[in-house]
């Protein structure tokens, strides 16, 4: 896929002096920086910044009277943890910290897209990838804690004994094809919905912002709910006491 360059990276590029250079097997014919050539980590990382300085915003000035702020990670982590009590039978509420923090950050990555000067970080599937890897090895890891290793991965033998060397190695691969599935479908989204919106806006300066923001901001929460619903699914999929 074809490499866009923010124009926030661009200019501090610019403004900073970085070396502009040719990258082997990549984006052949392009000078860029480092800054440049890595722009999805310099978002992401923008990203996580935010939601650091959001959290630890609402954090410093809890009140039994929440201002605006407080108020609204309140409503948003009330939302996230009735998503994972329908999911989840038994203490759900040990998820919420996990599930919350993807939530925010993933929200911020997606709403870049409409910021100018921006780009979007989960149009990068490296960064799709870090947040499903860091998912799969989470609910794993509570399965693991859940059940014990032997019982756990025993739970993929299938329905019957005599069909286990069939069926197992399947579902060991479905296991690990999640990875896949979970990050290529948050990245696709946003890719597909960040090169319509710019080609829309950029055919219909005029006539198309207004509702062009607000179906780009629909996208946004609505591939954020999906990337933390999923995430919420194999949770419950791997503590369950009955697969």
């Amino acid at each position: 896929m074809e490499h866009h360059i923010s124009l926030l990276a661009a200019w501090l590029t610019d403004v900073l002096g970085l070396h502009r250079h040719l990258w082997a097997g990549f984006d052949a014919g392009v000078a860029m920086s480092w800054l440049e050539r890595y722009d999805h980590l310099f978002s992401a990382s923008l990203a996580a910044l935010l939601t650091l300085l959001v959290c630890f915003a609402v954090k410093r000035k809890l009140a039994r009277v929440p201002a605006p702020l407080q108020a609204s990670m309140e409503a948003i982590l009330k939302g996230l943890q009735g998503i994972i009590d329908d999911n989840i039978a038994h203490h759900g509420e040990k998820y919420l910290p996990l599930v919350g923090t993807l939530a925010i950050f993933i929200f911020f990555c997606n709403l870049f897209g409409m910021v100018p000067g921006l780009t979007p970080a989960t149009t990068n599937w490296n960064v799709t990838l870090g947040c499903a890897l860091v998912v799969f090895f989470h609910y794993n890891w509570e399965g693991i804690k859940a059940h014990g290793p032997v019982k756990y991965f025993w739970n993929f033998r299938g329905p019957v004994w005599w069909l286990i060397p069939l069926i197992m190695p399947l579902e060991l691969l479905g296991l690990v094809a999640r990875i896949l599935s979970h990050s290529v479908r948050l990245f696709g989204n946003m890719s597909g919905e960040h090169v319509v919106s710019g080609l829309l806006f950029a055919a219909l300066p005029l006539l198309l912002p207004v509702p062009g923001m607000v179906l780009s901001l629909f996208a946004v929460l609505i591939q954020t709910f999906v990337f933390v619903l999923l995430t919420v699914i194999y949770l419950s999929s791997a503590v369950a006491h009955e697969h």
